[in-house]
């Protein structure tokens, strides 16, 4: 079918006035929008100039739900909308430290790649105590920077915590990358040691299996 010459002119103006006309106002706010995952919503928030780092009624911004949720897409969106990368909530924690703790090193290393500011060594005592540190949050960390027998203020690194909490799995992938076994805290315990001593038989098992010794604690 041929269109009439004549009409093409009115066919194309009323095409491009389509494309031109404002979206409806959102119906739900953007911290809602976010939460739900609502791409439609949140672009309507944003063309109606919504604040983009407001807190919602737990204190987090937008994009601190969207890094604990997983949502690369909306990240992206925030992010290039002005959203700050390291707004912090009520607890004084960054969306970073969100993506981290919720086990989102896609979302991780997509904030870290735009700029975002954290302390890799803290950030990997902190996911470990939290048991948050998954095989891929740890790896993530060490990129960074982190290192892999750092310690805490009590001398324990993050295999001595991991000990500590009974965090099996956890254990097994800081010995993967490289935790050493036999190293003390300032009281001069071993992971062993406090494996023994919490009587946790499959961690006791696994750091005798990678050469873990017992011994007195260092006085």
């Amino acid at each position: 079918m041929k269109l009439h010459p004549i009409l093409l002119p009115s066919l194309l103006a009323l095409l491009l006035m389509a494309g031109c006309s404002k979206p409806d106002r959102p119906t739900i706010n953007l911290y809602r929008a976010v939460h739900v995952g609502d791409i439609d919503q949140i672009e309507r928030n944003l063309y109606w100039d919504a604040d983009i780092n407001a807190t919602g009624p737990d204190g987090r911004t937008p994009l601190h739900v969207a890094a604990e949720r997983g949502l690369l897409v909306v990240v992206s969106i925030l992010l290039d909308h002005g959203a700050d990368i390291d707004a912090k909530n009520t607890f004084g924690k960054s969306p970073i430290y969100t993506a981290v703790m919720a086990r989102r090193p896609l979302i991780a290393r997509q904030l870290a790649d735009q700029g975002a500011q954290f302390e890799p060594n803290e950030m990997l005592i902190e996911a470990v105590r939290s048991n948050s540190a998954s095989r891929d949050i740890i790896e993530f960390l060490i990129k960074r920077g982190a290192k892999i027998n750092v310690t805490d203020k009590d001398g324990n690194t993050p295999l001595h915590i991991a000990v500590l909490q009974n965090h099996r799995v956890i254990v097994k992938h800081l010995i993967a990358k490289g935790a050493e076994v036999n190293q003390r805290n300032h009281a001069g315990q071993t992971a062993l040691q406090l494996a023994i001593a919490n009587n946790s038989e499959a961690i006791i098992a696994i750091l005798h299996k990678y050469g873990a010794v017992a011994g007195k604690p260092d006085m």
